[in-house]
């Protein structure tokens, strides 16, 4: 998201906030370790070892790092930047030196970027896997993973993923499970993680995860306009500050997607908001009179 100028509607705030808390250093080495949108080092696919990780863990994970993994994922990172950056090259010659440089890059970057939500998160990724829990008792697993996310299919012999990659899970990897992680950043794709020697994972975006970016003093309606048209409706409003669909919109604030047709056609009836179809989506944004009433404050 950061490596985007313009990371879209629903991570734009979290990305200001990121960019100005993080450490220069730290964020140029963060953005140094991910060297592309579709390329994510195996050496940060860890694996929570309780279910209340912390970066505490994460920083253990990226200290014990086996020589042949860190190895492997360094000559990647080599080639994706082409031979050019001197800190890999120091890296890939000091293993000890890698271990600890990276873990604290990784900690200085938690720090301002992903501690401020973390708690939130936490209480959305618990309320998530519950609600999870709870589909696949009633209607059965194959009913969970379809609703998991649209990439996600389960056809009762595989289990099917359109993300960051196309792939499919058979039988073998059944054996061990596949491991379902809620994610603040997968939206709009479902990643997949099924090198060795980890466990395959799938992670997807956890339902609200727009929510854990709001401030309540930042460009929140004002209590009139939510006296006024509902605090539901004064929500989706403000959601679409910046353009969405649907779909994103639903997903982001944790409201069920015909709630959130319902408010956006009397938003669009009220000449508050616009719809623009793109391709085969309908795009959603305040029209001037809608930011003027909905950000005005009362006196």
């Amino acid at each position: 998201m950061l490596r985007r100028a313009d990371p879209g509607a629903l991570f734009r705030r979290w990305a200001e906030q990121a960019r100005q808390r993080v450490d220069a250093t730290a964020l140029d080495g963060m953005l140094t370790l991910t060297a592309g949108r579709d390329f994510v080092p195996d050496i940060f696919s860890a694996l929570p070892g309780n279910d209340q990780p912390d970066v505490s863990d994460v920083q253990a994970h990226l200290r014990g790092l086996p020589d042949e993994l860190l190895a492997r994922d360094l000559a990647r990172l080599d080639r994706a930047h082409r031979g050019g950056h001197g800190w890999i090259r120091a890296l890939m010659d000091d293993h000890a030196r890698a271990r600890e440089e990276i873990a604290d890059v990784v900690a200085e970057f938690w720090r301002g970027a992903i501690a401020p939500h973390w708690r939130a998160f936490r209480r959305l990724a618990r309320a998530d896997i519950a609600r999870h829990a709870m589909s696949a008792a009633d209607e059965g697993q194959g009913a969970m993973l379809d609703e998991l996310h649209p990439g996600v299919a389960w056809s009762g012999a595989a289990l099917s993923i359109v993300g960051a990659c196309e792939t499919s899970f058979g039988p073998t990897p059944a054996q061990d499970g596949v491991l379902l992680t809620p994610s603040a950043f997968a939206w709009p794709r479902a990643h997949v993680m099924s090198n060795a020697p980890f466990q395959p994972a799938i992670a997807y975006g956890v339902r609200g995860f727009a929510t854990l970016w709001e401030s309540p003093n930042e460009d929140a309606p004002s209590p009139a306009i939510e006296r006024l048209v509902g605090a539901g409706r004064a929500r989706v409003a403000a959601a679409i500050a910046t353009p969405a669909t649907t779909t994103e919109l639903a997903h982001a604030l944790g409201v069920a997607p015909a709630t959130v047709n319902e408010h956006l056609r009397t938003l669009t009836d009220a000449r508050l908001a616009s719809a623009v179809r793109d391709g085969r989506v309908v795009v959603y944004t305040l029209t001037d009179l809608g930011r003027g009433l909905l950000f005005a404050q009362a006196r």
